[in-house]
């Protein structure tokens, strides 16, 4: 595997129960994403868009196959991956898991891992219009403004790799495309994969994929 290789997913599958019916929710799906990449993740409702995110992610075991993450192959338990997960990825959910006791701030730094992560928020978060709201708690903000504290979490480490979910789902669209550009910005120097309903998101995306009943393919 080449050095600018940051993950690489190969023949991933992922198989639950619904009820009686078997649902194959990712199906063989191999992808490597190399630093300095922004890659659209697009395809319908249903199609195993988030599944797939949370595999590549470690947050959830495969079926079948593996993701590499900088040549190591992550573990099948999501707590044994916790370390390196936290090192090298930002995750970014499309509902805003936030601590409710804590704030903004606190949220945002809860795995910290150097020194510099509160001053990579403060200028984080006044980008992105929150630099007066970090004291505040999650009740206290609209949803535009909790998936904008969850995106200080994702970024407060720096991550080589950043997956994110719907990013925008929540926020208007000149909002959605400042979050979009802070995105691209802050990954730079390092990857992002990005699923989206909306393609105004994913201007100037070096590839786009599409996932169809969890067979990935090119859009």
């Amino acid at each position: 595997m080449t050095d600018d290789v940051l993950l690489h997913a190969h023949e991933l599958s992922l198989e639950y129960l619904d009820g009686s019916r078997r649902v194959r929710a990712v199906d063989e799906v191999s992808l490597t994403i190399r630093r300095g990449e922004f890659v659209g993740l697009v395809g319908p409702s249903g199609s195993g868009k988030s599944s797939l995110l949370f595999l590549l992610a470690g947050l959830r075991a495969p079926t079948s196959g593996h993701v590499e993450l900088l040549g190591t192959v992550l573990p099948q338990k999501a707590d044994l991956s916790a370390a390196l997960r936290r090192r090298h990825i930002g995750f970014l959910f499309q509902e805003p898991f936030l601590v409710p006791y804590l704030d903004v701030r606190e949220n945002a730094l809860s795995h910290a891992l150097d020194a510099e992560a509160e001053a990579r928020l403060l200028t984080l978060a006044e980008a992105i219009g929150m630099g007066t709201m970090l004291s505040e708690r999650p009740h206290r903000l609209s949803g535009g403004e909790r998936q904008r504290a969850s995106l200080l979490r994702a970024l407060a480490n720096a991550p080589e790799l950043v997956l994110a979910d719907e990013p925008t789902a929540n926020l208007d669209h000149i909002t959605g495309r400042s979050v979009m550009a802070l995105l691209r910005e802050q990954t730079r120097d390092a990857a992002l994969l990005v699923v989206t309903h909306d393609p105004d998101m994913l201007d100037g995306a070096d590839r786009i994929l599409f996932l169809r009943d969890g067979k990935l393919q090119k859009a």
